[in-house]
């Protein structure tokens, strides 16, 4: 039997990377709120229907989530993470600004993902919502600045660091009500890179990046 670096069997090593049957029944729950969620809002959508699609019982949901709202949490948490992981990935990146990369990331997370922050958008107002929001957006916001940062070791970036989170934070709360305005109509292709452009052009003015032709 061939063995891995540490020790373990590969079979063994394949065997843990396998995801478990609750494993499978928790993605199953998210995946089936997030479609539901495509087609009604939350005032809607009921635990019952949600395991329903997810092919469970509603005791089975109620398992791995105690209530909707629990539920709702971690769809919006999930969709969140993808901005996270873009914006990390492109932190480094060589062919355009860490800035650049980060607005791209979100205009088009957006474009994929826009049903659920609707959702969060929306909830946010409602107390019982508004902590998770809002502590996902600074996080994001956390990582733009990362960003900025290393842009600023490359020689990008000439305005005061000292601005870059008040900065940033005013950025990102404008992006999210105007991607939410944009991404809640119908809209074409042309709106979308307008946007994109907009975002842009605000941010790297108001943070201090060089001008490049």
């Amino acid at each position: 039997m061939s063995k891995q670096a540490d020790g373990r069997s590969v079979s063994e090593g394949r065997r843990r990377t396998k995801m478990s049957k609750g494993d499978l029944r928790e993605q199953a729950l998210l995946d089936a709120t997030e479609e539901l969620l495509r087609r009604s809002t939350v005032a809607e959508m009921t635990m019952e229907a949600v395991a329903k699609e997810a092919g469970i019982t509603r005791s089975a949901a109620y398992f791995y989530f105690a209530s909707k709202e629990d539920l709702v949490h971690a769809v919006i948490e999930r969709a969140t993470r993808y901005i996270y992981t873009g914006i990390e990935a492109s932190a480094k990146a060589s062919d355009s600004t860490g800035l650049q990369r980060a607005i791209d990331v979100q205009v088009d997370n957006w474009r994929r993902h826009g049903h659920i922050f609707r959702v969060g958008v929306e909830l946010s107002t409602r107390s019982q919502y508004r902590q998770v929001w809002v502590a996902l957006m600074e996080h994001g916001i956390d990582l733009a600045c990362q960003a900025v940062a290393h842009d600023r070791t490359r020689g990008l970036v000439h305005g005061d660091p000292e601005q870059d989170r008040a900065q940033l934070d005013a950025i990102a709360w404008m992006g999210e009500r105007t991607c939410y305005l944009l991404f809640t109509r119908d809209h074409s292709d042309a709106e979308e890179e307008q946007l994109r452009i907009t975002l842009s052009t605000l941010a790297h003015r108001a943070l201090g990046y060089i001008a490049t032709d």
